[in-house]
């Protein structure tokens, strides 16, 4: 028989576990198809786009993270499939470098190899999870234009490397990029999933770009804080649909007695209490922070 008090007292361990984070949960407001990327950013078009053209799917279903550092092994990704839809045919050479052991990034990398793109970090090494700066992105851009002259000065005080000064003068004056400010470039600032998407976006020039209506969640913060409040990774995963609509800030409320539980929200803790956990689990969690 199942204990008829599971889900109030699941509700007060849930806002005690939710209690060290006040990350936003990700409710569905957007046209690209991701939870995280509201309509109103200046990368939901960008990102639209790259869903459409099938160069993006995401961190995870429901999920584009567009306020985390794009890698170099993503980036790779991004231009590989740039190319495809543009109608070229990039060919992988192969590439001398043994730390990119991803299946999706063997191609992109080896084509961005082949093609004179990258020498990788090391003549071995492309290091595929570092995060790019913003010069970094820059040069990537220009070399796969074709490493085109540009015809202004650079706009930008803060650009100062060798390297770099061709590439972000370019993307200045064909308007891929207008800086963090007027007079700044921000070169070694790292470059978001957002940023990089306006940048590819921008540079491809598309039109008509039709808006993809979804009601996915992304629900991968909101597991992530309920994995580091204790729940195990099958468990958030299987919690986090359930509480994905409710605000953190409520949570917390409901906990230190300023609101009452909304119907809504027992539900939703019936929910996790009845289809995520175990009698056995749920006390566990009751003595930990009740």
């Amino acid at each position: 028989m199942r204990c008829t008090t599971r889900p109030h007292r699941f509700l007060l361990a849930l806002a005690a576990l939710l209690a060290t984070s006040l990350l936003g949960t990700g409710v569905a407001t957007a046209a690209s198809g991701f939870g995280d990327v509201k309509n109103d950013r200046f990368y939901t078009e960008a990102i639209a786009w790259m869903v459409g053209e099938e160069i993006t799917a995401g961190i995870e279903p429901g999920c584009f993270g567009p306020d985390k550092a794009v890698t170099r092994g993503q980036i790779a990704a991004f231009l590989h499939r740039l190319d495809s839809s543009l109608g070229n045919d990039p060919v992988a050479t192969g590439h001398p470098f043994v730390d990119v052991t991803g299946g999706y990034q063997q191609e992109p990398v080896g084509w961005l190899f082949g093609e004179g793109l990258t020498t990788g970090t090391s003549p071995n090494a492309f290091e595929p999870n570092a995060a790019l700066t913003r010069g970094q992105v820059a040069a990537l851009v220009w070399r796969y234009a074709g490493s085109p002259e540009p015809t202004a000065t650079i706009p930008f005080s803060d650009v100062t490397a060798g390297w770099q000064l061709k590439a972000v003068a370019w993307m200045a004056e064909q308007g891929i990029t207008t800086g963090t400010s007027p007079r700044a470039f921000s070169p070694d600032n790292f470059v978001t999933r957002g940023q990089a998407a306006t940048f590819l976006f921008r540079f491809a020039e598309p039109v008509d770009v039709a808006p993809i209506v979804s009601d996915a969640s992304c629900t991968r913060e909101l597991r992530l804080t309920l994995q580091a409040g204790g729940l195990t990774q099958t468990e958030a995963s299987c919690a986090a649909p359930f509480l994905v609509d409710f605000d953190i800030e409520y949570l917390l409320s409901v906990v230190h007695g300023r609101q009452e539980a909304s119907f809504d929200l027992i539900i939703a803790a019936a929910g996790v209490g009845l289809e995520c956990l175990t009698i056995d689990r749920l006390e566990d969690l009751s003595r930990l922070f009740l």
